[in-house]
Order: structure tokens, then sequence, then C-alpha cells
């Protein structure tokens, strides 16, 4: 089944994520996400993460509404731990990625591996995808 059609990678109905392998957390927002919908996005998202030495965000940020503050103070708080290699964020308007940009400032500042967590905006999915192939390569299966 393609996880994108896959009501058991809803949240709350609207917000969509789930993991690729072999090292690919997809998100995709929908509107505003509030405290509740921001901390079961966290919750999964750090499951994903168990056991794993590398990761990346594939975002689709294209419908991003907001995210509340108490949403944005988590993710900061609980992302820091993630071994995440980049974030890849396509067809973002430009208030989601002035939006995106401040909260993975926010996540780098509490990581001491910040430098391996670089921001790529892209126009496109596939260039997105690209990116982190890239990065993969450089970093190799870890």
């Amino acid at each position: 089944m393609d996880p994108r059609t896959d009501p058991n990678n809803l949240v709350f109905g609207k917000h969509m994520t789930y993991f690729e392998e072999p090292d690919i957390i997809y998100m995709r927002f929908k509107g505003a996400a509030s405290d509740a919908e921001g901390l079961e996005l966290l919750r999964r998202q750090k499951q994903y993460a168990v056991g794993r030495n590398q990761l990346f965000f594939l975002i689709d940020a294209s419908d991003l509404g907001g995210i509340t503050p108490a949403a944005r103070k988590a993710v900061a708080e609980t992302l820091r731990d993630i071994p995440l290699h980049g974030m890849a964020i396509f067809s973002a308007p430009l208030k989601a990625r002035v939006l995106m940009k401040i909260l993975i400032t926010a996540v780098n500042l509490f990581r001491k591996d910040a430098a391996t967590n670089p921001v790529e905006f892209f126009d496109t999915e596939q260039a997105a995808r690209d990116w982190i192939a890239g990065r993969r390569q450089k970093f190799g299966s870890q």
C-alpha cells in the first residue's frame, strides 16, 4: 500500500508522517498544527528513530498553516536526540519557509551536532529526495 493513502499514517485526520526505509521520516502538514497534533507527530517520529544511526526529514510544507508555540518548543526539545543528517523541505510558500527555518534553527540550538543537520528548501519533492540521496552518499550507511 502507498503510505500516502494509508489512513494509519494520518495524524488527527489531516497531517501525515511515516517512515521510509532506509532512513527517511516523511511529513506532510495540512493547515495549522495544534499542540496535540504536534505532540502526536513527535511521538511517532521518536519511534521511527529508535535503533537508527542516521535519519533525514522529507517535509511537504505546501499547506503548512502554522505550529503552536507549545508544539514548536516540543519539537526543539524532542528532535535534539534524533540522529538527523538533514531536513529537506519542499513546496513551501514564503510563510512556511520562514516558520520552518526558525523552528529548525531552534532545534539545532539544542543539538551538539547541529552542523550535520542542515535545512534546505526545494521546489519539488524529487529535488528534495535527490539532495537526501547526496547526503546519504556523503555520510554512507551508518
